[in-house]
């Protein structure tokens, strides 16, 4: 993580000009794929194509980001004092923060939000992070705030160094990395720097979104381009190979970001990609054939029965892969975001005292389940015959009694 405060600039010149691997190229690290204009990513899991030279980059070093979202008690005496303890407890091991956000929650609600804000060569470790004034401050004055608890947003990068493996086939001169990233929703800065050289960087971002677009439909395809051409020196089966006519190469052998989550989708767990996914010659890429959601209910036919005849629909209850990874995912359900997170991405005004002030959306246990309070405890976010998508006839009040 050393590196990280040290870094000296960014290079961000991605362009398609660089078709051949390695050809041409004089920057000491360069991403070849995806181009900067592929800058929408509608899954978590990302495979990026990196050249370095072997000179300046012996080994490459990927910073990725992470983000976590969780409140911290202090309803107690006990509890502001251990504060520093548990808010630490959020930051994975040998991260830094980029940003840190807080806002208290009071009897009457939720105050305004406050924010430290540390550029990428300004990434505070956790022991610069306690010697920042700004922290300082907060932790004294949490000591003696009147406050119940503080919800903490935090944000950063985290390094993973890799090795070099593969020749750059275009260049001698250069190394290849297959890098497999899991990206965060929102905005994603990765960088790629060599340790041999503090200014050997390139930066690529792109926006995890959620929502889903066919292949066809992008404008830019690696599949049967100019770039895959030159996979074919190793990798037999690629469109490439035969003009797009024919797809016989292992997905898996590259796509091995499609599996890195937590909660995978069968298909994808049993290798099994032909269960959605086919081969277009005429389009020459990879489709659908039946689309969404018909090839969801292809085996959910459970959830088509539920979307088609609810009479109380949820407008994108269709819309499978607005809500749901088709891949994997770290949330339960293989859902893009938490519960809580995407629902909140169209009903915002819904965030906080719903459905009566001061009720919890979100952190707080049923207690006679165990499970987390959500927006499904009380919603089936598919379809039903109840008002307001409501999970109980008999209107609010009748909800309401599930718990109390």
């Amino acid at each position: 993580m050393k590196s990280i405060k040290y870094i000296g600039y960014l290079i961000g010149c991605v362009s398609l000009s660089f078709f051949l691997l390695g050809d041409g190229q004089e920057a000491p690290v360069t991403v070849l794929w995806p181009t900067q204009s592929d800058s929408v990513s509608y899954d978590q899991g990302k495979l990026i194509l990196v050249s370095a030279l072997k000179q300046s980059a012996p080994q490459l070093t990927v910073s990725t980001q992470w983000s976590v979202e969780r409140p911290i008690d202090l309803s107690t005496e006990d509890a502001r004092n251990n504060f520093a303890r548990e808010f630490f407890k959020l930051i994975p091991s040998g991260a830094t923060l980029q940003r840190f956000t807080f806002v208290y929650r009071t009897f009457q609600g939720y105050a305004e939000p406050d924010t430290l804000q540390f550029r990428f060569r300004d990434t505070v470790t956790l022991r610069a992070l306690w010697q920042d004034k700004r922290f300082y401050q907060l932790a004294k004055d949490i000591k003696t705030t009147e406050a119940l608890e503080i919800l903490i947003s935090l944000r950063g990068w985290r390094d993973t160094s890799y090795a070099p493996v593969y020749d750059d086939p275009a260049n001698d001169a250069r190394t290849l990395y297959k890098i497999h990233v899991k990206l965060i929703p929102g905005m994603n800065r990765i960088i790629f720097r060599g340790n041999a050289q503090e200014g050997a960087a390139a930066e690529y971002q792109t926006r995890f979104v959620m929502e889903s677009k066919p292949t066809t439909d992008r404008d830019v395809r690696f599949h049967n381009s100019a770039l895959e051409q030159n996979c074919t020196t190793c990798h037999e089966g690629l469109p490439s190979a035969d003009s797009g006519k024919t797809m016989k190469a292992d997905c898996a052998v590259c796509h091995k970001a499609m599996s890195a989550g937590m909660y995978l989708h069968s298909p994808v767990e049993m290798k099994e990609c032909g269960s959605c996914h086919s081969w277009s010659a005429e389009k020459k890429a990879v489709v659908l054939e039946q689309g969404v959601p018909n090839t969801c209910y292809t085996c959910h036919d459970d959830k088509q029965k539920q979307v088609e005849n609810s009479p109380t629909p949820h407008p994108v209850a269709g819309e499978c892969l607005t809500c749901h990874s088709p891949h994997g995912s770290e949330q339960q359900h293989i859902l893009k975001e938490d519960i809580y997170s995407l629902c909140t991405g169209c009903h915002e005004d819904q965030k906080e005292n719903h459905p009566v002030g001061r009720h919890p959306v979100r952190f707080k246990k049923v207690k006679q389940t165990g499970e987390e309070i959500s927006c499904v405890s009380c919603h089936n976010p598919h379809g039903s015959p109840n008002e307001h998508l409501l999970v109980m006839a008999g209107g609010p009040m009748e909800v309401c009694t599930k718990c109390h």
